[in-house]
């Protein structure tokens, strides 16, 4: 009777960690979604000044890993809540595969981040060039400075090999839209977004290396976890 009130009490305690580890990882699938979702919008607007299938790449997974970890926290759920092992089991191949594939987006954002970003920035500068002369380019460039508040590849001094005139940098680079054309002619660090575009697409990549790789931390806990409940059930 001892022995199995204490196994009843050790089931109960994993199931409730399952549950808890459970929730945890759903937020951080909708978490997942939300931001791969945001910078694969991010992607879509830097693509047309430079493309990068690594940052494309590792944006899919954590998206289409964020939908799976929604559904596959149900299935784990249940089977836990109802006792019933063929659940548990296909949750627990389910949760190793995801924690792998999800593992493997995330280093792949940060592979983005500290890879060579010399022919991505070489894009960017060749972009530039037609900025004078595309209206679709330069629609691109003003909404992506704007936007992320940057000027430029690597920064403002860029565009001074698109412009030969008085002015040094488009509209787009000031902060503050009331100082043009000033601020476009002056050109001062206070005046203009200092940091470049290249570097604010790096910065995506670190936070969907970031998500990826928490998310997938986490699923260690709900493995180990749904694993003894598999295993307290007789």
């Amino acid at each position: 009777m001892g022995c199995g009130s204490k196994m009843y009490g050790y089931r109960k305690c994993m199931r409730y960690s399952l549950f808890t580890s459970n929730l945890i990882i759903l937020l951080g699938g909708f978490a997942a979604v939300v931001v791969a979702g945001l910078k694969l919008r991010d992607q879509s607007y830097f693509e047309r000044l430079a493309s990068d299938s690594l940052y494309k790449s590792s944006c899919c997974v954590l998206l289409g890993m964020g939908i799976a970890t929604i559904f596959l926290v149900a299935v784990g759920t249940f089977g836990a809540l109802k006792e019933i092992k063929c659940f548990l089991l296909t949750f627990i191949i389910a949760l190793l595969i995801s924690f792998v594939v999800l593992l493997i987006g995330g280093l792949l954002g940060y592979v983005f981040t500290a890879k060579e970003s010399t022919p991505m920035k070489t894009g960017m500068l060749n972009t530039m060039k037609k900025y004078n002369k595309s209206d679709s380019i330069r629609e691109t460039w003003d909404t992506v400075q704007t936007h992320y508040e940057c000027c430029g590849a690597s920064n403002h001094e860029d565009w001074l090999t698109v412009f030969h005139g008085i002015e040094k940098v488009p509209p787009s680079c000031c902060k503050d839209a009331n100082t043009v054309p000033t601020c476009q002619i002056n050109a001062q660090p206070t005046d203009i977004w200092t940091m470049g575009c290249a570097y604010r697409l790096k910065e995506g990549g670190t936070v969907v290396g970031s998500v990826g790789v928490t998310v997938s931390c986490f699923m260690i806990f709900s493995l180990i976890f749904s694993i003894a409940v598999f295993r307290s059930i007789t």
